[in-house]
């Protein structure tokens, strides 16, 4: 299976580095600024092979945290089969503040490869928000 990049996206978050990191691992809270999450939670220490477990759009989907650099990047990837995807969110300090970036990679098997095209836009219009909603949140929070 070959991964491409089915998109890319980066925000400047008004929040210093240590708190967007807690943020952003706190499963509880990413229903708040996830599009079309409504449910997710993980049990056990954030290392590679923890399971996220979460509802969206009335599914329930299993995630795997397959990298983690503490405080500064994170990947967690969903699908077996034919369709793997990967989510890689990346801090960078900037000043006070921190750039995050998210890079979403689609893999998809020699089956669906004439949908792999699709199946990226599918992914890009789903979770093309996330930063978005993660700075509204991040500089709103207590």
């Amino acid at each position: 299976m070959g991964a491409d990049t089915a998109f890319t996206d980066s925000e400047l978050v008004y929040v210093p580095p240590a708190r967007v990191w807690a943020l952003l691992t706190d499963w509880v809270a990413a229903p708040v600024w996830m599009p079309g999450v409504t449910e997710m939670h993980a049990e056990g220490p954030l290392e590679p092979g923890l399971e996220i477990d979460l509802h969206a759009q009335g599914h329930d989907r299993t995630y795997t945290v397959t990298h983690v650099e503490p405080g500064r990047s994170l990947t967690i990837t969903t699908g077996e089969g034919d369709v793997r995807t990967d989510y890689r969110y990346a801090l960078a300090p900037d000043g006070e503040d921190t750039r995050l970036s998210l890079t979403v990679d689609v893999a998809v098997s020699e089956e669906l490869a004439d949908m792999a095209g699709e199946i990226r836009a599918t992914v890009a219009e789903a979770d093309g928000g996330q930063l978005a909603g993660f700075k509204r949140f991040a500089e709103k929070a207590p």
